[in-house]
């Protein structure tokens, strides 16, 4: 049934690709066409919801249509957030150091783009007039002139809230303040919008019905200023966010809190094997902010975490010190070819497991989950694998080619190592993963010859 769900997505999907550019007035006269709630704002999508109810189904339309905040949705988001190194001590000057930092190491250049706050950058309450209040000690330019200082430096901004009374760190929360606190983010110059979820009670309907009071928010302040925020929101993993995350938002966490260490990486890597499905263009489970340069991540164990969290597409935010990032941990984050394959703007599936190696029954297993992975890249013709050693010694890591859905076993392939970047040689019927270390990564394209 799944199987078939898919299917007809993808057929619905040609559908409205095709009819995109297609002469609508023949469907005006349909008893299900209303047009007075239509604007000059509607995308494409937003009108054929109203035209075209009766051509897909029900249960398909949210996965179809889901929030539309048009192109800046379409691919994950890469920046940094100041959360898993700083917490709350941040300020404006550490804010402008790191983007001029991550500019000159060319971060910038290869595509993160987002500089964003945390928590901790307001004041505990909103001000009389009910708008929140920037901490001055830590912000003393204002937000207009941080975001016009990123802005300059070519990122762009982005800024957390909380759809609760109070943020997680116990600041002034946006619970019946959604439009407000949109409409200022916007004025100040912020683009992306992080929402949490602590101190949630106040407000008893369903988490989806929650986190749409802000997309419904942005999508008023869009109307308003014709400006889109991408809309990036913290559910946990008990309350299965990818089932409807992608009707009300961008990006939806899909577990609890990363750390800076590798369990906590591990277990996350197990929750994300079995909901690859629920990611595509437009609409991405998320992994967390990544923790390369923090901790006691070995190196092998930071190029494992940024291989998986890129080749699932999650986003892709660093969260360290830019200025005590090491070149081996630099020279991770800021590897092109495995983030071109989290930026493919033809292929929105990430990788996703084939072969469970260990646990054959691939049942859940926090600390030993899917190790080998496989998902297409830029055409059917180029194949990528990643496959993880999560022993704590050095194995071989073989497999099948016909194991993996995007391989055919009667077929020969070039092989491309993308931490190598070099050609290692041809497969075929079978591939052979000799000395992988301990909990580090390989990451291949193959290409159909």
């Amino acid at each position: 049934m799944l199987g078939c769900g898919r299917d007809l997505m993808r057929m619905s999907r040609g559908i409205l690709d095709g009819i995109r550019s297609a002469n609508v007035d023949e469907w005006r006269n349909s008893p299900n066409f209303k047009l007075e709630d239509a604007s000059a704002e509607m995308s494409v999508f937003g009108l054929l919801k109203k035209i075209l109810p009766f051509a897909i189904p029900a249960f398909l339309a949210p996965s179809i249509f889901g929030f539309d905040n048009g192109e800046i949705g379409r691919l994950p988001p890469m920046g940094f957030n100041t959360w898993n190194r700083f917490f709350c001590d941040i300020n404006e000057q550490l804010i402008h150091d790191t983007a001029t930092l991550m500019k000159s190491k060319g971060f910038l250049d290869a595509g993160y783009k987002y500089i964003n706050l945390d928590d901790c950058w307001l004041q505990r309450d909103r001000g009389a007039d009910g708008h929140l209040v920037p901490d001055s000690t830590k912000f003393p330019s204002g937000m207009k002139n941080l975001t016009h200082f990123l802005n300059g430096l070519g990122f762009k901004a982005g800024i957390y809230e909380d759809l609760g009374t109070q943020t997680c760190a116990g600041f002034a929360g946006s619970l019946n303040h959604e439009l407000t606190d949109a409409r200022d983010f916007v004025n100040w110059g912020f683009e992306y919008a992080k929402i949490d979820n602590c101190n949630s009670g106040g407000y008893k309907g369903s988490n989806e019905q929650r986190f749409k009071r802000w997309s419904d928010a942005l999508t008023q302040v869009h109307r308003e200023t014709g400006v889109w925020m991408y809309y990036s929101f913290v559910e946990w993993q008990g309350f299965d966010a990818w089932l409807w995350g992608k009707n009300v938002a961008n990006t939806w966490r899909m577990y609890d809190d990363i750390f800076d260490n590798w369990p906590r990486v591990v277990e996350i890597v197990n929750n994300a094997s079995f909901i690859g499905d629920y990611t595509n263009f437009y609409g991405r489970n998320d992994l967390d902010m990544l923790e390369n340069g923090n901790g006691d991540l070995t190196i092998a164990e930071q190029r494992s975490h940024f291989t998986i969290w890129a080749l699932t597409k999650s986003p892709l935010l660093v969260g360290t010190d830019i200025s005590k990032l090491s070149q081996e941990s630099t020279d991770i984050l800021l590897n092109k070819e495995i983030i071109a394959i989290n930026q493919d703007n033809v292929i929105g599936d990430p990788v996703k497991p084939f072969f469970w190696g260990r646990n054959p029954d691939h049942t859940w297993d926090p600390t030993f989950p899917a190790q080998y992975w496989s998902g297409y890249y830029g055409d059917k013709k180029h194949t990528v694998i990643m496959y993880i050693n999560f022993n704590d010694r050095t194995v071989d890591l073989n497999f099948t080619l016909s194991r993996s859905p995007h391989l055919k076993g009667d077929k020969t392939y070039k092989v491309y190592d993308l931490w190598k970047h070099q050609d290692v040689g041809i497969a075929k019927d079978f591939f052979f993963g000799r000395d992988v270390a301990s909990h580090d990564v390989r990451a291949y394209v193959f290409t159909e010859q």
